[in-house]
């Protein structure tokens, strides 16, 4: 995980603290903003990764986590063709909620509602909301 990864997910901010790995393979790291007037920081939430395998390719996903256990931004590092309008969709949720496809119509209209899969890509959709749920049990367990 670097400066910059943690950048994308909390503009503005530095992860001073050293990069942590979980049993689970989730990387995770804290991100600080430095102020504008001098040396104070603020904690701005946490910054986690999950590498995976999918048709021969590494992805890696990363998720930020506000201090309250909401999901500020999801990314792909690589992209790894996964659509922004897909991963927006778990902005502002909790990490303590368990993410689901959207199977049939009624899915979409459940609550909380389920994760719209990305057209003609059902196994990377699959395999992106499935990460997404490890990061997601990682971070409930270092926010503890």
């Amino acid at each position: 995980m670097t400066r910059q990864d943690c950048r994308q997910i909390f503009p503005g901010t530095n992860s001073s603290e050293a990069v942590r790995t979980l049993a689970s393979g989730v990387q995770w790291t804290e991100a600080w903003e430095r102020g504008s007037w001098g040396p104070a920081e603020e904690f701005r939430g946490y910054i986690l990764l999950k590498s995976l395998q999918h048709e021969g390719k590494t992805i890696t996903v990363l998720l930020g986590v506000t201090n309250t256990g909401v999901i500020s931004s999801a990314k792909i590092k690589g992209n790894g063709g996964a659509e922004e309008e897909f991963l927006s969709q778990f902005h502002g949720k909790s990490v303590r909620q368990n993410f689901a496809l959207a199977r049939t119509p009624e899915d979409l209209l459940s609550v909380p509602a389920k994760i719209r899969m990305m057209q003609g890509n059902l196994s990377l959709s699959e395999s992106l909301v499935q990460a997404v749920n490890d990061i997601a049990l990682a971070a409930v367990n270092v926010m503890k």
